[in-house]
């Protein structure tokens, strides 16, 4: 720190004044100022003015070094120059403490001041301490005290929240009550109507969660009480504007100038208007049928409304059907007209229901839909039972079905939610049935009389012979026979059936369905019964139940098999036993081909009872007649004697395959039979000779002589198999012609009766082979038999002639 006297402190003082000048020193530096050498020159005066220059300068520097003046010369000189150093030394050294002392004494008394200041400073940061912490306190308290109060204030405002949010709906009764008792009949129609039916909804919700508030019970019952008073007034007012409309409507429509047009526009243009308005209110009511009060009155309107527009279509629908003319001889043409007409109308009256109400009266609206279909149920269904047509009651069930198809063709696509289409197949069900039902007795009817009891007459056999399958009509489903022979001689040749892809036949004819019906259709061939067979199944089929049909198809089958049979017996009667079998085979063939595009399952599973077991056991019994008195046997008896009952399955399919494979077998035999007579007889003749083996010995001991068959024999067996091969193959390929007259049949009835003739001839050449050889009981051939290849190409030829 500096001096404020401006000194400086011992520790500032140069060393060269902090102590006095050394005369030896000083005699030195003298000294060595003169102890420099000298140059010497050539010229003195230069020299010595050198000298004396160089002594002056040395001199003022000496003087300069040590504070003089001037150069000291004398000692006094010397004495007085030291004093003045000496003094000026002193007073230097003691400036410096006297500097040095004044300055501490000085910062003595600023610590002082500053010790004094600081001392008051502190006391005045105790009081302050002091007050801050009675202020602390205080405020703490204070807040304390506030954040209290503001817990308090915040629960008494969510208290009164709370009490005001739950008293809100019990303060709501007042005014829905004042709205609902209101005078008027079109309360409903206030705009803040429907805003409080739906305030009143929760409500009564917010009353059954809270039951165990204080008079929850009482307001909810008040509220309830409200609330059927609303459904009330909408119930009042819908029932109300609608009766008024229909009146209106009624007394418009029976004045003298309008038409049916008019009448019908007024029906629905009029009810269209006010719909937007009812149906709003009637949606409030929809909302709220879970409850039965509810669910009461909008039945209530349900019924008010269907009882107007029934009112009002009733005389309308009783005076179309008249003009549809029920009373005419054409059914068909009037159940078509009137379906078509009652479709219409049911599809406007769906449309106009959705109009006013929605889904949940679905039901209700069938129930009158049907009550608005029984008007022509009514003028139906004494005709339809009444009905014996069997043609006009199948078309009826057409008609009918393609109703109840199209809406069971919607429910597979999904086309259930569909507001704008109406189920009227559901609406014609009853109709249906009865023509159903009307349709199965009558074809039991015919099938009892016209199949079962048919009686043959002599033109029936006249027409055997009329062509099947005319070789033009190559489109018709065909059935393929295919025949195996066996290859062993004494085997009979057997029949395999294989059906060929089938196409749909044709729709029949009308014309041609009457004949069919009542059996004289002469151009196709068939018998009577099979004609009649068939054309009760195609009127039948996709008009009744699956079930219901396959029975009376296999009923009417199986008959119809029995009749063929029987005429079979009678044909081969009047005519021969070859032409019974082709008549058979042609008959069945088409029975069988026919009955292909039929989807049925034509089985009859019946139960019967077994009496087998009864018979052995009576049987057992009568040979150990011992046994007969025993009570055991007697028991054991009745145990195992009881006739069981079992399952019987007739499948009429596989028992016309079975005709037809057994009537095939029998023609192919009779035919190939006759073809083999000449062999038959020939082998006859040569098993009439015995054997050289079993000849006995003449009397001396030789071999008898063995008879043997000449070669002419051989020959004529030959050429009268030949001529009977070529007379029974024209003669069957004749008789196939009439009665089926198709090429691939040929083929495959001829083809088993070739096959046979060559494998019997076959085995008979065999056997010539081994007769002719040494021992055998033919002579010596002239000319060998024609070979099996050559009558098989010889066979094939006679075929194609």
């Amino acid at each position: 720190m500096s001096n404020s006297s401006g000194g400086l402190s011992p520790e500032q003082v140069p060393a060269s004044t902090s102590s006095p000048l050394n005369p030896h020193v000083l005699a030195s530096r003298l000294l060595a100022g003169n102890s420099a050498p000298m140059t010497r020159t050539l010229s003195t005066a230069n020299l010595l003015a050198e000298a004396t220059a160089a002594d002056t300068a040395a001199e003022k520097q000496v003087a300069s070094d040590i504070g003089s003046e001037k150069p000291i010369e004398t000692l006094q000189e010397f004495f007085d120059w030291f004093a003045v150093m000496e003094s000026e030394m002193e007073k230097g050294q003691e400036d410096i403490y006297r500097n040095y002392l004044s300055r501490v004494e000085l910062y003595k008394s600023a610590c002082d001041e500053f010790l004094q200041d600081l001392q008051t400073t502190c006391q005045l940061f105790d009081d302050l301490e002091r007050d801050y912490s009675f202020v602390d306190v205080r405020t703490r308290s204070i807040q304390t005290a506030c954040e209290t109060l503001l817990e308090e204030q915040h629960k008494s405002t969510r208290l009164a929240e709370g009490l005001a949010a739950r008293l809100e709906y019990f303060n709501q009764l007042e005014p829905i009550a004042k709205l609902f008792n209101s005078p008027g009949d079109d309360i409903c129609l206030r705009p803040e109507f429907i805003p409080m039916l739906e305030k009143l909804d929760e409500c009564i919700r917010y009353m059954q969660e809270h039951h165990t508030y204080r008079d929850s019970e009482l307001y909810l019952m008040r509220f309830r009480q409200c609330m059927t008073r609303g459904i009330t007034l909408i119930k009042m007012y819908v029932v109300s504007t609608i009766k008024t409309l229909g009146y209106n409507v009624y007394k418009q429509v029976n004045t003298k100038d309008t038409t049916m047009g008019k009448q019908i526009a007024m029906y629905y243009v009029k009810f269209k208007t006010i719909a937007p308005s009812i149906r709003s209110l009637t949606a409030q009511v929809e909302k709220r049928c879970g409850h039965k009060e509810y669910r009461s009155l909008y039945e209530d309107m349900l019924h008010a409304y269907f009882q107007t527009r029934q009112q009002l279509l009733s005389p309308l629908i009783s005076k179309k059907i008249q003009q549809l003319g029920p009373g005419v001889k054409d059914l068909l043409d009037f159940a078509k007209n009137g379906c078509a007409y009652m479709m219409s109308l049911c599809s406007d009256e769906y449309n106009l229901f959705y109009n006013f109400f929605q889904q949940s009266g679905e039901q209700e609206l069938y129930n009158y839909l049907d009550v608005l279909t029984g008007h022509l149920y009514d003028y139906l269904r004494p005709r339809i039972i009444h009905e014996n047509d069997i043609i006009t009651l199948s078309e009826l069930c057409n008609v009918f079905l393609m109703y109840v198809m199209q809406d069971e063709n919607d429910l597979v696509l999904g086309i259930m939610d569909d507001k704008n289409d109406v189920k009227f197949g559901h609406l014609i069900q009853n109709i249906l049935q009865d023509t159903q039902a009307r349709l199965v007795f009558r074809a039991q009817m015919f099938i009892h009389n016209d199949i079962q009891n048919y009686q043959a007459k002599p033109q029936d056999f006249e027409n055997v012979y009329q062509q099947q399958f005319p070789h033009h009509e190559q489109d018709k489903q065909k059935t393929s026979v295919v025949l195996e022979a066996n290859t062993t001689v004494a085997s009979t040749a057997t029949l395999a059936i294989t059906e060929e892809d089938t196409s749909d036949t044709q729709s029949t004819q009308s014309a041609r369905s009457s004949l069919l019906a009542d059996g004289h259709d002469k151009s196709s061939g068939w018998f009577p019964t099979l004609q009649k067979t068939l054309w009760i199944l195609s009127k039948l089929y996709r008009c009744v139940q699956n079930g219901v049909f396959e029975d009376l198809a296999q009923e009417a089958v199986s008959l119809c098999n029995a009749s063929l049979q029987k005429a079979s017996e009678s044909v081969a009667a009047l005519k021969s036993r070859l032409d019974g079998q082709l008549f058979l085979i042609k008959n069945l063939l088409v029975l069988k081909e026919q009955l292909a595009p039929f989807e049925a399952n034509l089985v009859h599973a019946g139960k019967t009872l077994d009496f087998s077991h009864t018979a052995d056991s009576l049987s057992s019994l009568q040979q150990q007649k011992s046994l007969m008195f025993n009570p055991n046997a007697l028991i054991g008896l009745a145990q195992k004697g009881m006739p069981r009952v079992v399952e019987v399955s007739l499948d009429s399919r596989r028992e016309i395959d079975f005709q037809i494979k057994k009537v095939c077998e029998e023609f192919i035999n009779q035919c190939v039979d006759g073809a083999l007579e000449p062999l038959t007889a020939f082998l006859i003749k040569l098993s009439a000779i015995l054997p050289s083996a079993v000849l006995p010995k003449s009397t001396d001991g030789q071999d008898s002589p063995v008879q043997k068959l000449s070669s002419k024999d051989v020959t004529e067996a030959t050429d009268q198999f030949m001529e009977a091969v070529q007379e029974r193959i024209r003669f069957m390929t004749k008789k196939l012609r009439e009665y089926v007259n198709d090429q691939k049949m040929e083929q495959i009835l001829l083809k088993p009766i070739e096959t046979s003739i060559i494998e019997q001839y076959k085995s008979f050449l065999i056997r010539i082979d081994i007769e002719t050889k040494e021992g055998g009981r033919i002579a010596a051939l002239a000319e060998k038999p024609m070979s099996a290849e050559s009558v098989a190409v010889w066979i094939s030829q006679i075929k194609d002639h």
